[in-house]
């Protein structure tokens, strides 16, 4: 065993006869390939200060989640030929997304993501907006609290919601399986 290191799903392999796995318990493979298909790596910060590694492969993508710095050291070291991203920990930089779907009640928040998500290979595929209403529990309480005083300021609404569904573009695609 060249590298034989935990992630989330269980260990992070290479072995001694050329793969690339996943294992978990009781000796399941959960993702296995030869390394020479693979393409590179793009790295994410993780929880609880590991690392989530993209695998690029000419058969697709995989993500090992908490891999520990160190640990992805080890395994970038028998890939020296291989390039290797960074990214953020924004939703639009995880590489083995395909499809993300986002509430937004911010305009301004929305456009920003629209416009950072656009630089990574994403575009807006479908949306739906809902309309502010009345929060009945919002008033009644506000009633209540007040002696019908509040009511004077207005009734409690909610923010507008759009919801948009977010693809990743073809050319996008094209470059990275």
């Amino acid at each position: 065993m060249l590298l034989d290191v935990p992630c989330k799903a269980g260990k992070l392999q290479v072995t001694d006869d050329g793969n690339l796995r996943v294992q978990a318990p009781f000796n399941k493979t959960v993702w296995q390939v030869p390394c020479d298909t693979v393409t590179g790596f793009t790295t994410q910060p993780g929880a609880l200060g590991a690392v989530n590694v993209t695998v690029h492969t000419t058969q697709g993508m995989y993500q090992a989640e908490m891999v520990a710095k160190q640990n992805l050291e080890k395994l970038l070291a028998l890939f020296p030929h291989l390039q290797t991203t960074t990214a953020g920990r924004e939703w639009y930089h995880d590489p083995a997304k395909l499809t993300h779907v986002e509430t937004y009640t911010d305009q301004k928040k929305m456009q920003k993501e629209v416009e950072a998500a656009g630089q990574f290979g994403w575009v807006p595929q479908t949306s739906a907006g809902v309309g502010s209403h009345i929060n009945v529990g919002r008033t009644v309480t506000k009633f209540a609290l007040t002696g019908g005083l509040g009511l004077m300021t207005g009734a409690s609404r909610s923010k507008d919601k759009i919801t948009i569904t977010f693809v990743r573009t073809q050319n996008w695609l094209d470059q990275h399986r």
